[in-house]
């Protein structure tokens, strides 16, 4: 059998495991499997490393590994966890939505939010959306608005 490890043994490396491809995934596995024990344990575990990856998660966001760990703390994540990622996201929208990796993050959280957050990311595509639409990156993140908050997304279409 393989090792047997927990997700705090990975804390105070958690940024750097991120950003390389075995790391990110034996990290995405342990936060999926964290989410889904939850109680308590799965709690403090997913709580440990959202607090060491806050502070660098809008460069990881950008990241062609760490963007899959954001991915899976917006998936398996607190409702917490979710709200302080759409803040950290905020002002930074349109880039990461041309972004290679960003886009799959907004998507992502498009689809993993509540209604008000999901507006609060959608306000700041207007204006942006013409340069958005025919870039190939922020053509999904549009189709995701229109598919996921359609009253919202008015504006897009006109």
């Amino acid at each position: 059998g393989g090792v047997k490890w927990d997700l705090s043994d990975f804390v105070g490396s958690v940024v750097e495991r991120s950003k390389d491809q075995d790391g990110s995934r034996l990290i995405q596995k342990k936060l999926e499997l964290a989410g889904t024990i939850g109680g308590e344990q799965g709690k403090r575990q997913l709580g440990l490393i959202f607090d060491e990856l806050l502070p660098d998660a809008l460069s990881l966001m950008t990241d062609v590994f760490g963007n899959y760990v954001i991915q899976k703390l917006l998936d398996f994540g607190s409702d917490n966890h979710r709200k302080t990622l759409c803040q950290v996201m905020g002002g930074h929208v349109v880039e990461l939505t041309m972004q290679t990796y960003g886009c799959r993050v907004v998507q992502k959280a498009l689809d993993s939010v509540p209604l008000m957050l999901q507006k609060q990311l959608i306000d700041e595509l207007r204006g942006n959306v013409p340069n958005c639409v025919v870039d190939q990156n922020g053509n999904h993140v549009i189709q995701k608005c229109i598919e996921v908050v359609p009253n919202e997304s008015a504006f897009i279409i006109q």
